[in-house]
């Protein structure tokens, strides 16, 4: 397959754009990650004419474990319905000034992300939007979970939101197990295999070639275990990517400390059992989900007592 140079691609603005059932016109490029473009478009006839989408290509075909990967993400997205993860519509593929053609797919617009939030708060959010968001995440993991798929690459730029609704995004690393014949594309050793900062233990040890095992469902919670932690305080405790240049590991576990309030209490207790060393040590996703349910049931009723009204803020 002929090598196209990923910095080549670009489309103007009002460009049109054929997918397999979908015509899109090009507003604007929103950036770039690990496996592909992203460009906010608009459906341009037909009954969705004036929907806002958000299209993603691949732009780097010289390598076939890319060109897998970003079918196996649209394959994914495709077998999910779940209101907190990303949907897909269409698919197509676009000739290139190379000539070779360049797969995309056409999903949901969401206009922010979490980091983008997080880097404006940087002593964490407001108590009362955390839960909400926390319980969005671990229904979309528990949903995906008992699909037998897992993420791998969950991080704060990974959550895209609209107000208060999280939609989980970008699965190009993402397994999943035993259906239809998919499997895990290995990642080549010149390239990170999971958020350089949000990177489980096992995941190192994968990355590192000390462990033949791929990293699977406790790595999400690990991850999203940091999240949650980093929504409360504005504070990152993972220690994983700093093994690099590190003789001794700290796990990021031994960094939780007490907080005041039962909130960040109670919910910096649920986070130091997902963040734990041995992944078999980690609750599972339904668990996770059950009790910060129970946590937010017990923190609106003692809020709606005091102050007569439920807990509830949007950015």
């Amino acid at each position: 397959m002929k090598a196209t140079s990923r910095f080549e691609f670009k489309l103007s603005a009002g460009q049109q754009v054929k997918a397999t059932n979908l015509t899109l016109e090009n507003l604007e490029w929103l950036g770039r990650g690990g496996n592909g473009a992203v460009f906010r478009m608009m459906v341009a006839s037909g009954l969705w004419k004036g929907l806002i989408v958000a299209v993603k290509f691949l732009e780097r075909l010289e390598e076939k474990s890319r060109v897998d990967r970003f079918k196996q993400e649209f394959e994914i997205l495709q077998k999910v319905d779940h209101p907190h993860v990303i949907k897909v519509f269409d698919t197509g593929e676009y000739l290139g000034r190379s000539g070779a053609p360049l797969p995309f797919y056409v999903m949901e617009y969401q206009p922010r992300n979490l980091q983008r939030e997080i880097s404006t708060h940087p002593k964490g959010f407001h108590p009362d939007s955390v839960l909400p968001l926390c319980l969005q995440v671990a229904s979309a993991l528990a949903y995906l979970h008992s699909r037998q798929i897992g993420h791998r690459d969950l991080k704060p730029s990974n959550i895209l939101f609209d107000g208060s609704n999280v939609k989980i995004a970008d699965f190009g690393i993402a397994f999943l197990a035993g259906v239809s014949g998919l499997h895990a594309v290995p990642t080549p050793e010149g390239e990170k295999l999971a958020p350089h900062y949000y990177m489980s233990p096992e995941q190192w040890a994968w990355w590192k070639k000390e462990s033949s095992e791929p990293p699977g469902h406790p790595s999400d919670v690990f991850q999203f275990g940091l999240i949650a932690y980093q929504m409360l305080t504005g504070f990152n405790l993972n220690t994983v990517w700093q093994w690099e240049r590190s003789k001794e590991r700290v796990f990021p576990g031994q960094r939780i400390k007490s907080c005041q309030g039962s909130l960040l209490n109670d919910v910096a207790g649920i986070v130091r059992e997902m963040v734990a060393e041995d992944p078999k040590q980690r609750p599972i996703a339904d668990v996770v989900q059950d009790r910060l349910l129970n946590v937010f049931r017990s923190y609106s009723s003692h809020y709606t007592a005091l102050y007569g009204v439920r807990p509830g803020r949007e950015f």
